[in-house]
């Protein structure tokens, strides 16, 4: 602990120093050149005005239901462009919210698949979106079809309805434009990595607008036998586009077929010392996902301050998992166990959202109101998968010899037909096991083909539920500089629990109120101080299906924050300190909660957040983030040892960093480069220990670098991630099992070719 102390008060305290000092000075010198009348560069949705903003810079974002300007915001947001992506050369969420200070990613727990994080400290299952509507379903979401990825950090029930106490990430899509325009890039890489993508949009005429995304790749892993087939299409029709009526249809489908990674596990509460490219599954193993979801949005402007946007989805979801986990290290014989992790779902939502926004002044002041409804219906199935013991039981000394066993004997054995049997104890009956490391590497045996090949589903429950909310928020400048905003929103959940047979065996109902406050100061246009409260609540019952005896989730948020726009607007600065407390926190791995189900009945994280994003000169963008948390439980739940309270809450950290630059030499080369790192975390399971004893996830600094040639029509671009080849762990399970290495020493090559 003292090593991270000293790491954060002789690296990051004095970076922090330094921002502050530049934003300050640059404050004061803008304003000096600004008056109450100043305005920044912006895009106006309502007049559609389009100004280029830096690449990096956030921008409006539209994650507030009221597209605002993220400096406006008065709660911390950060908002990853698809031009930091692109120059990252990164494609997935998960490698997006990298660039996310105080953001930790969790591994698979109870089986659990798909995207999976903390902030500030926080789980966020639930706090998924795509343009604003929930898209909870477990699997790995692809960048192609994204214009940015915005992190709403803090409690954001008022807008989004349940939900964690971290904040809320949201996908934002991206739109038919009035042009035309056509792209095809092409990734290769180390490790067999392929990818192709195309953008294309067209006008049809004028104020229609179709827009097509695709993408296909076939990709091996710096991880021996892990890949990632997947490939996806995203139409878009727009109808009255710059208009006052303007409606769109989208689809979206993707569908993946990739090597779930469990990692490596603990061996004296540190990952096991082996090359980072040691994976403990089989190529069999898989984890499969398809998603198709179509949308239907009318924005309606009655004027340009008042716009009423409606939108209905439908969305479809299917995954299945089968994949074997590293168990326990045997250091006598040098070999790990495997254990079989089987899953699925079939999920479906149906979602229509009216938000009606419009400014006006009255009695002398100013006012911006948001006024909205919502509709969610939601169906889950899931299922599990049959273990060993299903299809080779259980034989005795009776019948051992006919199998090729010895009587009274203990140990592991192989049978006639192939299986390893193994069992504890002289009189015990024999169990088939998987082979651990030694008997196989990661070529599933053929005795075993059978048991991969037939794999039967076992319904293990679902939920039914449907949601009401309606919601409002009025943003008001009642003096001139100054602004109070609140808001509020009311829930009405009804959840039926479903038994195997999805059957139904349990109800839950809630009638919630949800609330949003906040004081801003903006001097001028480029400076912004606001003390902001928010609250959340979140009922589980789309977690785990099988108990209503809870009461919800509940966390509320207090921040303090600064925003800063410097140099002309081109470069935005923001910081943030602000405590958030949870309360009756709940279990998300799916495997235990039924007998572990409350965690924690208090914690809390207090943190300070600085981050920069833009440009620093006409050459020269950065994109970068430093979060200093402390997160700690403050009480435990019934039945829990005591010995957790003051310490950190599993896969939680201190510290998070990221840092990304790129600069423009002339003649069309630019380089860039950065590093992310994260502290210490622990992973652990709540019991009844008398002493606190972890699995620790190391610390970690990664190096990454890019050089690009670009000319009128194409370009080339050079990525090198983890330019030294470091062993860092970027997920862990939760629970302490095991943890998953992060990716070697990756070069990967991409043309763009703009073909009009």
């Amino acid at each position: 602990m003292a090593y991270h102390q000293r790491f954060i008060t002789s690296r990051l305290l004095p970076i922090g120093a330094m921002l502050l000092s530049m934003s300050a000075s640059s404050v004061l010198a803008d304003t000096k050149n600004s008056d109450s009348n100043s305005t920044l560069k912006a895009i106006d949705i309502q007049e559609n005005i389009q100004i280029e903003l830096p690449r990096y810079q956030p921008g409006v974002s539209k994650t507030a239901k009221t597209g605002q300007l993220a400096h406006d915001v008065p709660q911390a947001i950060t908002v990853v462009t698809k031009e930091l992506l692109h120059d990252k050369s990164e494609f997935t969420v998960k490698e997006a919210l990298s660039n996310v200070a105080g953001l930790t990613f969790n591994a698979a727990e109870g089986g659990r698949i798909g995207d999976n994080m903390n902030l500030r400290g926080f789980y966020t299952f639930g706090d998924l979106y795509l343009d604003g509507i929930r898209d909870v379903a477990q699997y790995n979401r692809d960048t192609f079809n994204l214009e940015s990825v915005d992190v709403l950090r803090g409690g954001a029930a008022m807008l989004f309805g349940r939900g964690q106490a971290g904040g809320v990430i949201n996908q934002v899509s991206k739109d038919a434009e009035a042009e035309n325009f056509g792209k095809l890039s092409m990734t290769v890489g180390n490790d067999q990595y392929k990818r192709a993508s195309t953008d294309i949009n067209v006008m049809l005429n004028d104020t229609t607008a179709f827009r097509l995304n695709a993408m296909g790749m076939d990709a091996g892993s710096t991880r021996n036998d892990v890949v990632n087939e997947s490939y996806g299409v995203a139409p878009t029709i727009t109808f009255g586009l710059n208009t006052d009526n303007e409606f769109s249809i989208s689809h979206f489908y993707l569908n993946t077929h990739i090597t779930p990674d469990y990692g490596v596990p603990f061996y004296n509460k540190r990952p096991l010392d082996v090359d980072k490219s040691t994976f403990y599954g089989f190529t069999d193993d898989y984890e499969d996902n398809r998603v198709n979801i179509t949308t239907l949005s009318n924005v309606h402007k009655f004027s340009s301050d008042t716009q009423l946007r409606s939108v209905i989805r439908h969305a479809d979801y299917l995954r299945d998992n089968w994949a074997i986990a590293p168990g326990g290290y045997d250091s006598v014989t040098g070999s790990v166990s495997r254990s079989s992790k089987g899953n699925g779902a079939k999920e479906k939502t149906d979602t229509w959202q009216n938000d009606f926004t419009t400014k006006f002044e009255a009695l002398g002041m100013k006012h911006e109101v948001l006024v909205g409804s919502e509709y969610l219906a939601e169906e889950q199935e899931r299922w599990g998968h049959d273990g060993l013991s299903a299809y080779y039981p259980n034989i005795t000394d009776a019948n051992g010899p006919a199998n090729g066993l010895p009587d009274s004997a203990t140990g592991r054995y192989v049978a006639n037909n192939g299986i390893i049997y193994s069992r504890t104890s002289s009189t015990g009956s024999w169990a088939a096991q998987l082979p651990n490391t030694l008997e196989s590497g990661s070529t599933l045996p053929d005795a075993y083909k059978a048991f991969y090949g037939n794999k039967e589903r076992n319904m293990s429950g679902g939920y039914k539920g449907k949601t009401w909310a309606v919601y409002s928020q009025d943003v008001i400048e009642f003096v001139p500089h100054w602004k109070v905003m609140g808001g509020f929103r009311k829930d009405w959940l009804n959840m039926d629990y479903l038994d195997a047979n999805m059957n139904k065996n349990g109800e839950l109902h809630f009638n919630e109120m949800s609330y949003r406050a906040g004081l801003s100061y903006q001097p001028s246009a480029n400076q912004h101080y606001y003390l902001a409260w928010n609250n959340s609540f979140n009922t589980t019952g789309d977690l785990y299906s099988f108990s209503n005896q809870y009461a919800p989730e509940r966390s509320k948020t207090y921040e303090l924050g600064a925003k800063w726009e410097l140099f002309d607007g081109d470069l935005s600065l923001r910081t943030a300190i602000y405590r958030t407390i949870k309360e009756w926190e709940r279990n998300t791995d799916v495997a235990s909660a039924s007998s572990n189900p409350i965690l924690s009945k208090k914690r809390h994280t207090d943190g300070i957040e600085l981050e920069a994003a833009g440009r620093l000169s006409d050459n020269w963008d950065i994109f970068s983030g430093i979060a200093l948390m402390d997160p700690e439980v403050d009480e435990v739940a019934p039945g829990k040892s005591s010995v957790y309270i003051g310490h950190r809450p599993p896969n939680a950290t201190d510290y998070t960093f990221n840092l990304w630059s790129t600069y423009k030499l002339g003649g069309g080369w630019k380089i860039g480069g950065g590093c992310e790192g994260k502290g210490e975390r622990a992973v652990y399971s709540y019991g009844t220990a008398t002493t606190f004893d972890p699995n620790k996830v190391p610390s970690y600094i990664r190096y990454d670098g890019m050089v690009s040639y670009t000319q009128k029509e194409y370009a080339l671009q050079l990525n090198i991630k983890n330019l030294l080849n470091t062993t860092y762990y970027d997920a862990a399970y939760i629970n302490g099992g095991f943890v998953v290495p992060g990716i070697g020493r990756t070069v990967q090559i991409t043309l763009d070719y703009k073909f009009f």
